[in-house]
């Protein structure tokens, strides 16, 4: 987990606070783009280039706009940017899914021992997410991506390695220790390997427990008998959005969804649609707020002349729970790298702490993602699809 964690987006305390962008902080005169002067305040003071001729001109300053973000969403990073001339996640008795259960001071009672044999307990459910949590908070405490390896795997390992990249190239302070005060767990009734499970927690931190910061999902997985468990998807609830009900059976455990279900969206095309709708030609609603799209809406008000292209891809496998009516709270991630093109003959100095330095002078660039998702999928025939958490960050970087 990484700041979205603990409720608040990666920028939104002292001193990273910064207003929104002013389009009139820069503007054009007859012959020279003019530009306010830095006060000290900026996070990144941005140089520029002078071309030699014809006549002397300036490229505006780039201020970095960081919206106010709630928490479960994902904001983009501060970056800046400066052209140059040259090259350059069997049916038991349904029910709705209960409340939270309260995790302190007390552990939640765990339900009927399981009917299916091989199912993972509650107690067992419970001591992984609690080896996770304190071993999360020291790798947090220290930024490190080793330690992070042994409780995290794919795009959640990904993201949040990206981000202590981020974190380590800005100096910034590390995140403050939190630990899950609520918790419903969802159990699948399987008896084969990988094992999942997925468990819905609102944390606080341990100097404010009785302050909720942020609600998402946590989806264990594990490959084999005796191997780790991993946390491999954690998105967070989006703000107002309805969770629907998993159901549950008399025994406590929820259904995997299987490919046999007649959903909306076959579960084995969700990460496809997915990406297809990001692109622009797919039916399942923008959630708003991705890494990617923030990202590519500053660069292409910013730099109207170059090329900004965002394309989406499949990522990793699908895991879904069969919800009260009928329908799939589906768990996936999708890929996707922005690409930043110079205009001819001018070339690009990028800056995005911890992947691309100012002092790199680049025609081309492309910026890595890893997107995940929690997506409420209705049976076959009915209307709602619809992203209810997502977590997303930059993972990558490459010319």
């Amino acid at each position: 987990m990484s700041p979205w964690d603990y409720g608040r987006p990666p920028y939104d305390k002292p001193p990273y606070d910064r207003p929104p962008y002013d389009r009139n902080d820069a503007y054009a005169g007859e012959d020279t783009v003019r530009y306010d002067e830095d006060d000290g305040t900026d996070r990144y003071p941005i140089t520029w280039e002078q071309d030699p001729w014809p006549p002397q001109r300036h490229w505006p300053r780039v201020r970095w706009w960081m919206a106010a973000l709630v928490a479960v969403a994902a904001g983009s990073v501060a970056a800046a940017l400066v052209l140059t001339s040259g090259s350059g996640g069997q049916p038991g008795a349904a029910q709705s899914s209960p409340p939270l259960q309260t995790m302190a001071p007390a552990l939640p009672t765990p339900p009927p021992s399981p009917v299916a044999r091989g199912a993972l307990t509650m107690a067992q459910a419970q001591q992984v997410l609690a080896a996770y949590t304190t071993a999360n908070n020291t790798a947090n405490a220290q930024r490190s991506d080793s330690l992070l390896a042994t409780i995290e795997t794919g795009s959640s390992y990904a993201i949040d390695a990206g981000l202590y990249r981020l974190q380590g190239a800005e100096n910034a302070a590390t995140y403050p220790a939190f630990r899950p005060q609520r918790a419903q767990y969802y159990i699948p009734r399987e008896t084969g390997y990988p094992r999942w499970f997925v468990v819905q927690v609102a944390n606080a931190e341990l100097a404010a427990p009785a302050k909720i910061t942020g609600t998402e999902y946590l989806l264990f997985t594990q490959a084999r008998a005796g191997a780790p468990w991993q946390n491999a998807v954690e998105p967070y609830l989006l703000s107002g959005a309805a969770a629907p009900a998993v159901s549950l059976g008399t025994d406590g455990l929820a259904t995997p969804v299987t490919a046999a279900m007649a959903l909306s969206v076959p579960v084995g095309q969700i990460a496809q649609v997915t990406a297809s709708s990001l692109d622009g030609a797919g039916p399942l609603p923008n959630p708003g707020n991705l890494a990617d799209v923030m990202d590519r809406g500053f660069w292409q008000g910013k730099l109207p002349a170059s090329s900004v292209t965002d394309a989406h891809t499949p990522s990793g496998p699908v895991y879904g729970l069969r919800t009260s009516d009928g329908g799939a709270l589906l768990f996936y991630a999708d890929a996707a790298e922005l690409t930043l093109t110079a205009p001819t003959g001018e070339a690009m100095h990028l800056t995005i702490p911890g992947f691309y330095s100012p002092s790199q002078s680049l025609t081309r660039a492309g910026v890595g993602y890893l997107e995940q998702f929690a997506t409420y999928d209705p049976p076959s025939g009915s209307a709602g699809l619809r992203v209810v958490a997502d977590y997303s960050g930059i993972t990558s970087s490459g010319n």
